[in-house]
């Protein structure tokens, strides 16, 4: 019964809900099948591994009919009936959790039977409770406008003909709610086209950015925020960038938390951009501040972090120079690492090294990783080839970018951007090599002009290939 849905179902109930699922099935009001609830008792003394070789149906239906003769129909339906209750155990704990829900089916029923004092009563708490709530989302207008609705439909038998401006507050609602919904879904998709290339068909957006570029924003902090974000998107104009920066500041209290960090993501964007295509350094502080800012949100199970976050983290702050702090972000969050946890504390601790000009234990952090990610691979490659060059090991080099041309041509699913730039860094690391390791002559200068050329023709500084490559090129 291991791979069964109820099996898994139970499995996926932490402590406190297993208990609370207990109640539920001895509850008449949702069960009345005894052998049901016998099922479960005997299920749940295996909890949360059920593995036993109990876990069959002949010694269920053995322990819970008593040694009659096994019939497969029954004891499949006994788990059906169980797995049944569970789903409405999902969708009742859902709905105890949504209090809103429950002021609007109070609501409904109270008005139905005519109880008016009840209901003014209840209404009135209801709509004092949302006007507290400080994050004013879609969420939040989708609550305020069923409430509404509700009211509407409360007075309108009462007194009608005189309550036209319930119907305009509602309107209005539905328009906050409904823009606020839509400059989520642009936002996403606007993203995915810049990442992907896909071509969205964004219905109404231009009608959309149009009304609001005509009415007032500053009293809807959600509203405001996503309308900057996509015009800083999808002009890429840095005005938006430091309108958005002092938003995140002003409305940090008014926003959902993970409205707050998809602003944050959107900033840190603007700066990832900025140095990976342009190769810009003058927001790399802006990226660092936003990083201090901003503590990881768990982005797997609770209070995980990705390794590729964490890599970031390190990464923004070495940039910056920051070394105190990127070491003191390693020491107290390395227990928060979901996985490739060895590999990370190596590449953080090996990039440390790098920037504060210690090569050869930058080279031990680095050959200590074997990361399952490609990208991260590559970033690996990258710096360890940067390392043998500042060490002289020209020879390895060498050998290192043809090994490294066959990685490429291999990897199917890399990107095309991400290919071209590394092929790019390789050709001219290559060229590099060879000025560095020969004997000047005569056609020196033409050698060092046109890969100085090379370099700045690069299309793009992805993991800061292009800067480096200057750098070098400088030197010359």
């Amino acid at each position: 019964m291991q791979k069964t849905r109820l099996i898994k179902f139970l499995k996926s109930l932490n402590k406190i809900e297993i208990r609370q699922f207990r109640d539920f099935v001895k509850s008449p009001s949702f069960n009345k099948n005894k052998n049901v609830t016998v099922l479960f008792e005997i299920l749940s003394e295996h909890y949360p591994e059920f593995e036993t070789q109990e876990m069959n149906e002949e010694k269920l239906y053995e322990i819970i009919f008593k040694n009659k003769n096994f019939e497969y129909f029954k004891i499949k339906n006994l788990i059906s009936d169980l797995f049944a209750l569970g789903k409405e155990f999902l969708a009742f704990n859902s709905y105890k959790k949504d209090q809103n829900a429950k002021d609007i089916y109070l609501l409904q029923e109270l008005r139905k039977r005519n109880l008016d004092t009840a209901y003014e009563k209840a209404f009135n708490i209801a709509s004092d409770s949302l006007d507290k709530i400080k994050v004013k989302d879609e969420e939040y207008y989708f609550n305020k406008m069923n409430l509404q609705f509700e009211l509407m439909s409360y007075y309108s038998p009462k007194k009608p003909n005189v309550n036209f401006h319930y119907m305009q507050e509602r309107l209005d609602l539905f328009v906050n709610y409904s823009v606020i919904f839509l400059l989520k879904i642009y936002n996403i998709m606007l993203h995915e086209k810049n990442q992907n290339s896909y071509n969205f068909d964004m219905k109404l957006f231009d009608n959309v950015m149009e009304y609001l570029e005509k009415n007032k924003l500053n009293d809807i902090p959600t509203l405001e925020v996503y309308y900057y974000v996509l015009l800083m998107e999808k002009t890429k104009d840095e005005r938006y960038f430091y309108i958005l920066k002092n938003l995140k500041i002003k409305y940090r209290e008014n926003l959902s938390i993970v409205d707050n960090y998809m602003l944050y993501l959107h900033l840190d964007g603007y700066c990832a951009t900025a140095y990976n295509i342009y190769g810009r350094t003058d927001l790399l502080y802006e990226q660092f501040n936003l990083a201090k800012e901003h503590p990881l949100s768990d982005t797997t199970e609770l209070g995980k972090i990705l390794y590729p976050d964490f890599l970031n983290q390190v990464k923004k702050a070495v940039r910056v120079n920051e070394f105190e702090w990127a070491e003191d972000f390693i020491e107290r969050y390395m227990k928060k690492l979901s996985d490739e946890k060895e590999n990370t504390l190596n590449f953080c601790y090996g990039i440390i090294a790098y920037k504060k000009g210690e090569p050869d234990k930058a080279l031990d952090f680095f050959s200590r990783t074997n990361f399952s990610s490609f990208i991260i691979k590559i970033q690996v490659k990258i710096l360890l080839l940067q390392l043998y060059i500042e060490k002289e090991y020209y020879d390895q080099v060498l050998l290192m970018v043809d090994s490294f041309r066959h990685f490429l041509a291999r990897e199917k699913t890399m990107l095309d951007s991400i290919k071209i730039s590394v092929m790019e860094f390789l050709k001219i690391t290559s060229d590099l090599v060879r000025i560095l390791s020969a004997v000047p002559d005569n056609d020196s200068d033409f050698k060092i002009k046109k890969i100085k050329q090379e370099v700045e023709g690069m299309s793009n500084n992805r993991f800061g290939i292009k800067l480096w490559l200057k750098e070098k090129v400088n030197q010359l």
